[in-house]
């Protein structure tokens, strides 16, 4: 996996590069010039940017990079507390941001969701991981927290047999989906608590493999279930798990300090899509996203 990584202060960037060089293919740049000369050059599967740079800064250089026609994903750090920032970059196509200071570990668990999206999806019928029933639009899942790219592929491929879908509803949708599938696989499936999970990555353990032991312990499922019409697109994500209590869930934008690991997931859903709700439970969540193009007509 190729990642740029971008940030003016020497320190971070060496840090990055320490924690991840033998994992990743890393790339660093110290300005939103030299990383835009870089993006120009090369191609990455991820760009992970600091929003404060010097000569070009994070968001010039996103929408440089969009202008141009790169859509490469990324991923933005802010050290505003606010995060207003972060959620004007986020509109722009972002896939999650980080506020300073961060744990590398929990990073790590972010960037490790953009792997695999190269599977084939054929193994994974194969295997019996993927069933898809009569209806094409319901699809069960035997999950693997290590194969989110491969799920998302899949679904995005039948939202695409829609002619009005666009680049830009798919965006946002997987945006939705990386945030709302994980979720089901992680605390559903797996039944990762929040504290769980927080604790994981305060200990730089490896969050994945305790997610995906838990799957194969659990043998649980995700149900999804896609419908499209001349408005737009609905996914309903379930999984077998307890729920959880959806209100007692702290807003990133409230109290900054969950930005680490709980929130962040239906905040950043609800930046993307027209309406979320999930059931009594908790472990059944549906997600309506007006088409693009009648958005833009009004």
């Amino acid at each position: 996996m190729k990642i740029l990584f971008v940030d003016d202060e020497d320190t971070i960037r060496e840090l990055f590069w320490e924690y991840f060089k033998d994992e990743f293919n890393v790339t660093l740049a110290s300005d939103g010039l030299e990383a835009l000369t870089i993006s120009n050059q090369n191609t990455f599967d991820l760009i992970i940017s600091d929003i404060s740079l010097p000569k070009l800064n994070g968001i010039q250089f996103i929408q440089k990079l969009r202008a141009e026609g790169n859509q490469t994903p990324f991923l933005v750090i802010t050290g505003d507390s606010d995060i207003q920032i972060a959620i004007d970059v986020f509109r722009m196509g972002a896939v999650d941001f980080f506020l300073k200071p961060f744990r590398m570990e929990a990073l790590r668990s972010r960037i490790k969701k953009f792997e695999n999206a190269d599977v084939d999806l054929t193994l994974l019928f194969n295997s019996g991981e993927i069933i898809q029933f009569s209806d094409d639009c319901k699809i069960k899942i035997r999950p693997q927290i290590k194969k989110l790219n491969s799920y998302i592929a899949f679904i995005v491929k039948q939202i695409l047999n829609s002619p009005l879908a666009t680049h830009e509803d798919l965006i946002s949708i997987k945006i939705v989906l990386y945030e709302l599938l994980a979720n089901a696989i992680e605390h559903g499936v797996a039944g990762v608590s929040y504290v769980e999970k927080q604790e994981c990555l305060e200990a730089n353990e490896d969050y994945f493999k305790l997610v995906d032991s838990r799957c194969a312990e659990n043998n649980s499922s995700v149900f999804i279930e896609i419908s499209m019409d001349d408005v737009g697109v609905t996914i309903v994500i379930r999984d077998e798990g307890n729920g959880f209590a959806v209100s007692q869930i702290p807003n990133p934008v409230v109290n900054p300090a969950a930005n680490l690991v709980s929130g962040r997931g239906i905040f950043l859903a609800k930046m993307n899509i027209d309406s979320i709700v999930y059931n009594e439970k908790g472990n059944e969540v549906r997600f309506f996203k007006t088409w693009y193009r009648l958005m833009q007509a009004n």
